[in-house]
């Protein structure tokens, strides 16, 4: 569609009155009041009944849900690819868990050296016995090694953790039937619904208002 388009001039300017239906809508204002200041920003609109705004209302309403659903969508697929990585890395720890190793040990025994005196000439000259700090320490007389072989059978904390992140997977893929909760107000009296009592209140006005 150009600039050309016939419709185009109509289309902007419902997409105006919908700008302004929806911050009154916001703010809590009566069909009434937004068919007033409708009426009142848009002189060039001759005719504009309750009726009409509710049908803007409920058009704009519906658009909100749709953008919820998609972002709620997008959110349950990042979720689940969250879990999926989550799943990927711990049936790799728990594999590895599960491979069996040698555990070697070594043991080694020594005596300690004695010190070997050696003759050094002084800066005077003289011969002076001392001690070779070289041949000092331990000495190793025997090494012991042993090689165990360590049997595993997997680490069950991951098994754990991957039979919880499957219940929370198939929780948001919809695979569990749906708990039945009543929420009642006081002494088991039903909660008074604020939303569904305006929104009757508003579709006797429009009837009325097509009456007239």
């Amino acid at each position: 569609m150009g600039k050309n388009d016939p419709n185009l001039k109509a289309k902007q300017k419902r997409e105006h009155r919908l700008v302004l239906v929806a911050d009154l809508h916001k703010r809590g204002y009566s069909f009434r009041v937004i068919r007033e200041r409708v009426l009142e920003e848009f002189p060039a609109i001759i005719t504009y009944s309750l009726a009409t705004v509710k049908k803007d209302v409920d058009f704009l309403l519906t658009e909100a849900r749709k953008a919820r659903l998609e972002d709620t969508q997008i959110a349950i697929q990042l979720e689940l690819e969250r879990i999926d990585m989550q799943l990927v890395e711990l049936w790799e720890a728990w594999d590895k868990s599960k491979k069996d190793n040698k555990l070697t040990s070594k043991k080694q025994s020594g005596t300690a050296a004695k010190a070997t005196p050696v003759k050094v000439v002084d800066s005077k000259g003289a011969l002076k016995d001392e001690v070779d700090d070289a041949n000092t320490g331990i000495k190793t007389t025997s090494i012991e090694q042993t090689i165990k072989d360590n049997i595993n059978y997997g680490d069950p904390r991951y098994q754990d953790l991957i039979y919880k992140l499957g219940i929370e997977r198939r929780k948001i893929l919809g695979h569990y039937a749906a708990e039945k909760k009543e929420i009642t107000g006081k002494d088991g009296s039903p909660i008074f619904n604020g939303f569904d009592a305006f929104m009757a209140q508003c579709e006797e006005l429009a009837n009325n208002d097509n009456d007239n």
